[in-house]
């Protein structure tokens, strides 16, 4: 029997090069781990959705599909709410990767899911356990959480899609958001991955980091890609902010 298990995990690169690559060598710092899961949204309103898409291929042992990944493939079609600023970043993003890459991401899954060697796990989704588009939020009323958790077979879920990152128990479940790699919206512009460590004396465990880069580049690189709404996107990553 191993005497532990080790999960790096991230979520939300958004085409956010340097960031996405602050984030690895970050984990790589405080490797190794058994398996590296990259939990959705890799690509779309970023700079450099091509070189972060196949980092990620490249680098994780699990790669699921997010929201956005999702729109990328069906040009929005699946987004009730699709306006304009979207709707011009989506066909970038589809022009720039090229079919075979937007293929790569309709085939991406759902889950990933480890299993400790006490028979606990540890379930890694985009946004919850049942579908891509409904947030987990970390003030949601036991209630209604019970409607996005119901069902799961897990000791700790995983996940991002709100870009706002926090534990919580609920229920004997523990819930880790460890988003966003690319773009938080908390107010902090540091990258979020999430470490989690299951050991046969203490169970399973999370650990949150935040890692500082040079946002900077990335503006720039924003700037200078030919991205549609440069502005609202640089606005976005420098407020880290939902508002």
């Amino acid at each position: 029997m191993s005497a532990s298990v080790r999960v790096a995990v991230f979520s939300d690169v958004h085409g956010n090069l340097p960031a996405l690559f602050a984030v690895l060598h970050d984990i790589d710092a405080h490797g190794p781990f058994d398996e590296l899961v990259a939990a959705g949204d890799h690509c779309l309103n970023g700079p450099d959705p091509v070189e972060s898409l196949d980092t990620v291929l490249g680098r994780c042992s699990s790669v699921l599909i997010g929201n956005a990944d999702r729109d990328i493939v069906d040009e929005g079609a699946s987004d009730p709410e699709l306006g304009g600023k979207k709707r011009a970043s989506i066909q970038w993003t589809r022009e720039v990767l090229g079919d075979d890459r937007v293929q790569s991401l309709a085939g991406l899954a759902f889950a990933s899911r480890t299993v400790a060697p006490d028979g606990s796990a540890l379930l890694v989704v985009h946004a919850n356990p049942h579908d891509i588009d409904r947030h987990i939020f970390p003030d949601m009323l036991d209630g209604d959480l019970d409607a996005l958790v119901e069902g799961v077979e897990a000791d700790v879920l995983a996940f991002g899609h709100l870009h706002i990152p926090f534990t919580r128990q609920h229920r004997g479940l523990l819930l880790a958001n460890i988003a966003a790699c690319g773009l938080p919206r908390d107010g902090d512009r540091r990258a979020v991955w999430g470490e989690f460590n299951w050991t046969e004396a203490g169970g399973w465990a999370c650990v949150t980091h935040r890692v500082a880069y040079d946002y900077g580049e990335t503006v720039l690189r924003i700037l200078d890609c030919g991205m549609p709404h440069p502005g609202r996107r640089i606005r976005d990553l420098v407020s880290a902010s939902y508002d």
